[in-house]
């Protein structure tokens, strides 16, 4: 993906999100070994996440308990709770994946962390959570695909529209939405 896009065109009125300065500023060791994995939608986060060396379960975790991530017998962990729709599973994984590449070391030194419904730590500052998600939606969404699929359509981006992408990327409509950006 490539980081020195600025703002990139999409169908009728609508644009869509550059990578975010979370994407954009991961050492490039790092981005080398994800960015292969974001050159189709969806996205294989399985993939990225065994690339990084990171075990993900599927678990049965508290009522309120999207996700959580922490070190286990020297290993990173990242359990998804499986009671939750298929979509949300797989940004809940995305935004695991980005506290380990942002949030390692605060993670170890704490001992991991659970993320409620709403995607955030209880004692964790809130820009830590919001930085996870901007490099979580760069991770489902790729902006490159995304702009390459917007341009599959013509006329307004109407609910169906966004449905349809989402649908594509593996992902909400909510998290479409917040991809996409009205001009």
């Amino acid at each position: 993906m490539d980081g020195s896009m600025t703002k990139m065109a999409a169908s009728s009125g609508w644009e869509v999100k550059s990578p975010s300065r979370e994407y954009t500023t991961l050492a490039p060791a790092v981005r080398q070994e994800i960015d292969g994995f974001l050159a189709e939608h969806p996205v294989k986060l399985g993939a990225i996440a065994e690339r990084l060396g990171v075990k993900v379960l599927l678990s049965t975790l508290p009522r309120g308990t999207s996700g959580q991530i922490a070190q286990e017998d020297g290993e990173f962990v990242i359990r998804i709770n499986r009671h939750e729709a298929k979509h949300r599973q797989r940004f809940t994984l995305a935004h695991e994946l980005a506290h380990y590449l942002l949030h390692r070391e605060r993670i170890v030194a704490e001992g991991g962390w659970s993320e409620n419904v709403l995607l955030r730590a209880p004692n964790q500052p809130i820009q830590i959570e919001y930085e996870a998600n901007r490099l979580a939606s760069d991770l489902v969404i790729p902006s490159h695909l995304l702009a390459q699929a917007t341009a599959d359509y013509t006329g307004p981006m109407t609910s169906e529209v966004i449905e349809d992408l989402a649908r594509r990327f593996g992902v909400s409509t909510a998290a479409m939405e917040i991809k996409l950006q009205m001009v």
